[in-house]
């Protein structure tokens, strides 16, 4: 695994030893950042939520993409040590924050962010009620973007208040970008 494009490109990411830890692949990443770039989400100095981190590698390459800064949630202590060692791989650790944090059990918080990741383990339904949790606790905005990525067997409906901007597939995955509209 690898920075796709940005400051950061070309530079390896550490990953799982075990399939504990489900990585997006750079392949998925690559392709997600190209529709973003080609949105109208702004990347550039944005604040970013990565939850369910796993290794990092979606809020990394955000950062390395101009993100200004990127928090990152995840409960397992694995997937945080493997968030921690790649943000000191990229040396990037004054633009991050790392938080020990079960979804959709947030605390609330005093932060909007102008971009979320939402990458669930594909067994758990965790997406809507982790997407209700955040408008609830305040991390959303109006026209937050948020992209979700779930397996193909998954037929998901979401909220009312994120409607859906794009939906693509890759591989046996699928994400979509919604739009935050309170």
């Amino acid at each position: 695994m690898r920075i796709i494009a940005g400051k950061y490109r070309g530079r390896k990411l550490v990953t799982p030893g075990d399939d504990m830890i489900r990585p997006t692949s750079d392949r998925m990443r690559e392709t997600i950042f190209n529709i973003l770039g080609h949105s109208s989400a702004e990347l550039e100095g944005a604040r970013v939520l990565d939850v369910f981190a796993g290794t990092g590698a979606m809020g990394l390459e955000a950062l390395s993409r101009g993100a200004g800064h990127v928090t990152f949630f995840d409960n397992s202590p694995q997937a945080l040590r493997l968030v921690s060692q790649n943000i000191a791989r990229l040396a990037v650790g004054k633009a991050t924050l790392t938080h020990c944090v079960a979804a959709p059990r947030f605390p609330p918080s005093s932060r909007h962010y102008d971009m979320v990741f939402l990458d669930p383990p594909y067994n758990l339904d965790l997406i809507n009620t982790s997407l209700s949790a955040l408008a609830e606790k305040n991390y959303l905005t109006g026209g937050s973007m948020i992209i979700v990525e779930y397996s193909l067997r998954n037929d998901l409906i979401f909220p009312d208040s994120f409607p859906m901007v794009k939906e693509k597939t890759c591989g046996k995955s699928r994400f979509c970008l919604l739009r935050y509209t309170p």
